[in-house]
């Protein structure tokens, strides 16, 4: 088995700029740069994500990097829309007119919406 001291998971972006203003500033969470030139989310429970430069070879992630649950679905998104970000669109998704797809049966998944950030990355807002 393998001692670890901490586990942390990562994805890129093209650029970190926009990265730190888009996770620190739109989405409130806590960010700080760190010593191995990339940023660093700060999840609940204490683990982290990296997030790393990746300049002109970044290529947004094919999954979902950040799944944040929220108290009230609809109070975030009314937070992203004030800060001109909206909800995407998915095909095959029963989407009410602010892109949350709203679930009545917890087996049937979550109340849900997703942004993209600034490198095109998907995040996920799931009501708890």
């Amino acid at each position: 088995m393998v001692t670890t001291l901490r586990t942390f998971s990562g994805f890129s972006v093209d650029d970190l700029d926009p990265a730190l203003r888009f996770y620190r500033d739109t989405l409130g969470l806590p960010v700080r740069t760190n010593d191995m030139g990339g940023l660093e989310i700060e999840l609940s429970g204490g683990a982290s994500v990296f997030v790393y430069p990746k300049g002109e070879a970044h290529a947004p992630a094919s999954y979902t990097v950040l799944n944040l649950v929220v108290p009230d679905i609809d109070a975030a998104v009314t937070e992203l829309e004030d800060a001109g970000v909206k909800l995407l669109r998915y095909p095959g998704f029963d989407q009410d007119e602010r892109g949350v797809a709203r679930s009545t049966d917890p087996a049937q998944g979550p109340t849900i919406g997703w942004v993209t950030d600034p490198a095109g990355n998907v995040v996920a807002l799931i009501q708890d």
